[in-house]
């Protein structure tokens, strides 16, 4: 009975290492390189974005959640009283109504005509009526100008001290509004006064409301 010879064991079959094994293998090597160069660019284009901006730029350009003094607005500050005004002094007594008298040191007023005319209604509101037209002259004999902006002249009639009504007509003329040193201002006005009733008259000259106002009384043309 013949022996059968022992087989050689079975070997796997070599990988194909032939011409297209190699072409398919360098196919994959180079689609390999593309990707990690196309990878490696855009990293390269990321940083190159972000190195350029200071980390503390980043932190100036980000909103702030928490607010600052310069957030809010700008609150004035709280308006202050102003000074109080002068308290209004009290006439002075009253002068014969022919003689001069010292509104201030240096700066004196005075009467120096007094005239009985018809008063002449010309503006809305007036009534013609007997009148007096009264002159009055502040002479300022110091070395500065004296401010007469706020002088005013009324006049009162007895027996009850009744305001006199102003008329502009005729012939009034309103106090300038200054007058210069060692020069006289004058002033015209006009005031109904019934012919019965200027025995005994009030002129008042009011320089200003801090300063005692002259009274010049006596009696005037009727």
């Amino acid at each position: 009975m013949a022996t059968e010879e022992p087989r050689p064991p079975k070997q796997d079959p070599q990988p194909d290492v032939g011409p297209r094994a190699w072409s398919t293998r360098r196919k994959s090597i180079v689609a390999a390189s593309v990707v990690l160069a196309a990878g490696v660019a855009i990293a390269a284009i990321v940083l190159s974005g972000t190195s350029g901006i200071p980390a503390s730029r980043d932190r100036a350009d980000a909103p702030s959640s928490t607010p600052t003094a310069t957030d809010s607005a700008i609150t004035p500050p709280e308006p202050t009283d102003s000074a109080a005004p002068p308290a209004a002094a009290e006439p002075s007594a009253p002068v014969p109504i022919d003689q001069p008298a010292a509104i201030l040191p240096g700066v004196t007023a005075a009467i120096t005509k007094l005239e009985a005319v018809d008063g002449e209604a010309r503006a809305p509101g007036e009534v013609s009526a007997p009148s007096i037209r009264v002159t009055v002259e502040v002479t300022n004999s110091t070395e500065d100008t004296v401010d007469l902006t706020t002088t005013v002249v009324t006049a009162y009639f007895q027996p009850d001290q009744t305001p006199a009504l102003e008329l502009g007509e005729p012939g009034s003329s309103p106090m300038p509004a200054s007058v210069a040193p060692g020069q006289a201002a004058t002033g015209v006005y006009i005031f109904t006064i019934p012919s019965e009733r200027r025995q005994n008259v009030r002129i008042i000259v009011d320089y200003a409301v801090d300063v005692p106002a002259l009274v010049f009384e006596g009696g005037v043309p009727a």
